[in-house]
């Protein structure tokens, strides 16, 4: 009895074991792409961002990943973040993946401390047909959180603009 109960735990711990280093593994060598960063609409709750995400996968396995959550900050303080979804993608050996398009929806009162700035952009911005996110000047910065294999993993902040 005991002998099987020391190879199931042993076991238990291999199968976790190999899980997270395919984790880690992908998250070290892994490349999640953001591309095409935009401004998707400007309503009366707020500015709604938009991207695009691509994996790669330089690893030699197929790899399950969650649609990452996108969230928005400045200044290391929470802003916005993108809607969790139980969406899962198998990411392939040596291949690149795109995970759909990500939502932000970034509220006025968030951007209070720069509105006064803003404001006088607003109608360049719907005239003009600008949709790039540099045009908004504002200092935002993201970061992703997913689980690759059931494991947690959560990106280092990036600067959006």
């Amino acid at each position: 009895m005991r002998s099987v109960l020391a190879i199931g735990i042993i076991g238990g711990l291999l199968y976790w074991g190999s899980r997270a280093l395919s984790a880690k593994r992908l998250s070290d060598k892994s490349v999640v792409r953001t591309l095409n960063p935009r401004i998707a609409k400007i309503t009366f709750a707020g500015i709604t961002l938009a991207t695009d995400i691509y994996v790669d996968n330089p690893t030699n396995v197929s790899v399950q990943i969650t649609k990452p959550v996108i969230t928005i900050t400045t200044g290391g303080k929470y802003v916005a973040s993108s809607v969790p979804t139980r969406d899962q993608f198998t990411i392939a050996p040596l291949n690149q993946t795109s995970l759909g398009v990500a939502q932000v929806e970034v509220p006025w009162s968030a951007l209070t401390p720069y509105i006064s700035n803003l404001v006088s952009r607003i109608p360049a911005l719907v005239r003009g047909g600008n949709t790039s996110i540099q045009s908004l000047n504002l200092p935002l910065e993201y970061r992703y959180s997913v689980y690759v294999n059931d494991i947690f993993y959560e990106s280092t902040p990036e600067r959006l603009v």
